[in-house]
């Protein structure tokens, strides 16, 4: 016999289940309200950062090389702490190979 999981939920359309989902969810009933729009992300504001590599010496101090992270496959610098880390993780999610579908 399949789980509860496993089986489909059916939906609840008789008045009986809709009041005992009501009851459920203390009175609360129908669309949430809309939550307040959220930036995903902050702009960086150090000077450089982003910046393409092009001398051994980064254009500021504290500043890291991360290859691959941005479009052109070249290495960019890159300011410590939060830049660094997306700046890896879109390296590394570019080093997944493509499916012939073009989906990743």
């Amino acid at each position: 016999m399949p789980t509860r999981a496993q089986r489909p939920r059916l939906p609840e359309t008789t008045p009986g289940q809709l009041a005992a989902r009501q009851a459920w969810n203390e009175g609360l009933a129908g669309a949430s309200r809309p939550t307040d729009p959220v930036t995903p992300y902050e702009v960086c504001t150090a000077d450089s950062c982003g910046s393409q590599v092009t001398g051994l010496r980064p254009p500021a101090r504290g500043m890291v090389q991360v290859r691959n992270a941005a479009e052109g496959n070249g290495t960019h610098w890159f300011c410590p702490g939060r830049c660094t880390v997306l700046a890896r993780i879109r390296a590394e999610l570019r080093a997944v190979p493509m499916r012939p579908d073009g989906d990743r």
